[in-house]
């Protein structure tokens, strides 16, 4: 694996060199949403693309240096660490950042300092983000990286517009490209799902529950109300597959709130695995998509791209949280909605024969949300990137 051992030279003196462009990489899921851009610029020879591995700095969630090394390298990514580079020094033309919180990052690589070397700064949303709350817009859209990039590539108009109500800068630092993470569920019929992952559902329909990590403040999460009456609904069904893939911060969450001890997230891990359900945690969340055959989801990024696969979707709506915003009741509007058990046993017995336009006019809205739904958005980034630069 190609890796750096050594900290990053200064590009030469040149004005024929390479632009250098960093991408930094704090999640395994964040990849998702770069995987596109990353390969159109190992395709174009006026890029030197750059990935360099920061630390995920959060109370909720136990980063480790080596397996998200691990990650990048199973993903044959060439990389850097944070600590091997003066960015000072490093000579980049542009850096994409990957998740707007300074506060996840080390001091050299929070905007303010970061952008001080820099020519060019942008951001390509970490979520499609759909939850409401004014606490939580300012979340999204006053972060320093929301506020001041050179660009910020959005899915859509309607996502562009979010920025022109809610970012104190406006929208005219806005690219309507279409999301990049979009571009590989443009092609998810042609997706390998891993056959681990196949071998445990079986002969079975598997429908994916995402729950979130919100049990206080925001409450977005229905996973302590819900899990059990979601388990005795499928011990009733025997031929759906529980497939469950938590937000990345939801283990650690119910520790730090004393809802669970460490060993208690083991055992309860355990337990849902003899009840028959399938735990995912890829990285690669297309796995998951492509093997189910329809979505039960808190408020999250998953309530807004699973709408691309025609597949049933049930928002799990907390009562007492702070709801969707915009887009996202906009979004719901296209699926069914449960704030209980019997709502929910409602939506898995209704699998079996869904509204005959379901599918059709939820393609048709696909470019009120997804503009460009072409497999081209990381292109698109990258060549908005480069006009800016020899502007």
């Amino acid at each position: 694996m190609t890796t750096a051992t050594s900290p990053l030279s200064p590009p030469p003196a040149t004005s024929s060199r390479r632009l250098r462009v960093a991408i930094l990489y704090q999640l395994p899921e964040s990849w998702a949403n770069v995987r596109s851009l990353w390969d159109a610029m190992l395709d174009d020879p006026e890029v030197e693309p750059i990935v360099v591995l920061l630390p995920f700095e959060h109370q909720d969630y136990q980063w480790n240096r080596e397996n998200a090394a691990a990650q990048l390298d199973a993903l044959g990514v060439p990389w850097q660490a944070w600590d091997e580079i003066d960015p000072a020094k490093a000579g980049f033309d542009a850096v994409l950042y990957t998740s707007p919180y300074d506060e996840t990052r080390p001091a050299a690589y929070r905007f303010a300092a970061l952008s001080r070397h820099v020519r060019f700064t942008a951001y390509i949303p970490y979520g499609l983000e759909v939850g409401g709350g004014s606490v939580n817009l300012f979340h999204q859209y006053g972060q320093p990286v929301n506020l001041h990039a050179s660009a910020v590539f959005v899915r859509s108009e309607s996502a562009r517009q979010m920025y022109a109500r809610h970012c104190a800068s406006g929208a005219g630092h806005v690219v309507v490209s279409g999301h990049p993470r979009m571009d590989a569920m443009s092609r998810l019929d042609d997706f390998e799902v891993d056959p681990a992952l196949l071998a445990q559902i079986g002969p079975r329909k598997a429908v994916l529950w995402n729950a979130h990590f919100s049990f206080d403040a925001d409450q977005w999460s229905t996973f302590d109300q819900l899990t059990m009456p979601i388990l005795e609904h499928f011990a009733v069904r025997p031929d759906l597959a529980l497939l469950f893939r938590p937000h990345p911060l939801l283990w650690k969450k119910l520790v730090n709130l004393g809802i669970y001890d460490e060993a208690g997230v083991v055992a309860l891990r355990a337990e849902l695995q003899a009840l028959g359900v399938v735990i995912d945690e890829r990285a690669d969340h297309r796995h998951a998509f492509a093997a189910s055959s329809a979505l039960m989801t808190d408020a999250g990024s998953f309530l807004m791209e699973y709408f691309v696969t025609g597949k049933p979707v049930l928002y799990l709506a907390n009562p007492h949280g702070l709801g969707l915003n915009e887009e996202g009741r906009a979004v719901s509007r296209y699926y069914d909605v449960a704030a209980d058990a019997g709502a929910v046993g409602a939506f898995l017995d209704s699998l079996e024969n869904r509204p005959s336009d379901e599918l059709s006019r939820r393609r048709a809205a696909i470019p009120d949300f997804f503009a460009g739904f072409d497999g081209g958005a990381g292109r698109r980034v990258l060549e908005h990137l480069k006009t800016r630069l020899a502007a």
